[in-house]
């Protein structure tokens, strides 16, 4: 074990007897743990603290606390937001995570495919983790945790931060990299002042509410397949299959940085872009683009590949943000989500899904609208 500090988790907790399981797990993981009840913590608790993880509910009649309303946090979103300001205070910069079995309940309304980086964001939350997906939620905390540590150092050296290049994991030796951390510039990442400001915390939920949801730099599986010009089931095929030439430089280009393990499989676009390029520039000139594909695939997989019919392609979204599908582009419509971020793709929707789903309509975007109802040419 080398002598640097091993990442720390704080569970803030009225029942600490029931986080044993949970304690022994997190860890073998690697990670340092400490329990609290709430009116025991303490600053040194926050002061050694990466992550410090809140239940959403206390049985506060078991914890002694003034009856006075405003000494007390109601709830977990209470305590976090009370456990935030006193990490300012003391300069301290834990990442705030919210335990519930409640999150339908907090979100509403929001978008599920994007609720828990939307209501973590309205929050003040860095991340909200559902209880009943034990399984997940350790991995989950060791990812935040190690990710909060990891940006310490950064914050003190910006001479070693490289636009965040070693935090991403994003190897220098590939030739798509300068490109990569160009995507990721676009994206606004707080990297300067604000950056320093926060020991490193908003690059934290820039990442993780902004970046990770949504597609810019980083892209779904779909979309990466979609930007390939092949289907879904044939990029996860290509890419499980480990005689494959082409599965085997696909998987170099996968997302492997900090917190990749908040969400499904991730993919450099840079990466696939540069795929595509060198797979068109080593075909013949003599072909057209989905044969150029399609020759280069095959000679690279060692069998044919199926390319997607569609002209032009585009990745199709529901009313609750979750990627549903791909069509042609002329067969769609563009769409505004509220809080989409303005870097991310534009997203899309079939045409005939937007005439039918009011709330797919609500989001049709404003140049696009009038393709819903088009003019009645008899009239």
């Amino acid at each position: 074990m080398s002598d640097q500090k091993r990442p720390s988790v704080l569970i803030i907790d009225d029942h600490p007897e029931d986080q044993t399981a949970a304690i022994a797990v997190l860890k073998h993981t690697g990670l340092d743990v400490e329990v609290c009840l709430p009116n025991k913590l303490v600053d040194d608790h926050l002061r050694r603290a990466d992550v410090v993880a809140i239940d959403q509910y206390y049985e506060w009649d078991l914890v002694p606390h003034p009856d006075e309303i405003a000494y007390w946090p109601q709830d977990g979103l209470a305590l976090a937001a009370v456990v935030s300001r006193r990490l300012a205070a003391l300069k301290s910069h834990a990442a705030i995570v919210l335990r519930t079995g409640e999150l339908g309940r907090l979100a509403g309304n929001l978008p599920r495919a994007a609720r828990v980086p939307l209501l973590s964001a309205q929050s003040g939350l860095d991340w909200i983790l559902e209880k009943g997906e034990d399984e997940n939620a350790s991995p989950k905390l060791h990812q935040l945790a190690a990710g909060a540590a990891s940006l310490r150092p950064f914050i003190h050296d910006q001479s070693s931060w490289n636009e965040g290049a070693a935090w991403l994991n994003l190897a220098e030796s590939a030739p798509w990299s300068d490109s990569a951390l160009a995507e990721v510039q676009v994206c606004r990442p707080p990297e300067h002042v604000v950056a320093r400001y926060t020991a490193g915390n908003a690059w934290l939920r820039w990442f993780a509410h902004r970046v990770l949801p949504f597609p810019s730099f980083l892209i779904s599986d779909l979309k990466a397949a979609t930007l390939l010009g092949i289907g879904l089931r044939e990029l996860q095929s290509i890419v499980s299959d480990s005689e494959s030439e082409m599965g085997e430089e696909l998987r170099n280009i996968v997302y492997t940085g900090h917190l990749s393990g908040l969400v499904d499989r991730r993919w450099w676009r840079a990466g696939i872009e540069s795929f595509v390029d060198t797979a068109l520039l080593d075909s013949s000139e003599d072909l057209e683009v989905a044969e150029a594909l399609s020759d280069y695939y095959e000679r690279l997989h060692g069998s044919p590949v199926t390319l997607l019919p569609h002209v032009h392609p585009v990745v199709t979204i529901d009313a609750d943000y979750a990627e549903d599908g791909v069509a042609d582009a002329m067969e769609c419509v563009r769409l505004a989500p509220d809080l989409w971020p303005v870097f991310a793709d534009e997203p899309w929707a079939l045409r005939d899904d937007a005439m039918e789903i009011p709330d797919l309509a609500a989001m049709v975007s404003r140049g696009d609208r009038g393709r819903l109802h088009p003019m009645d040419v008899t009239s």
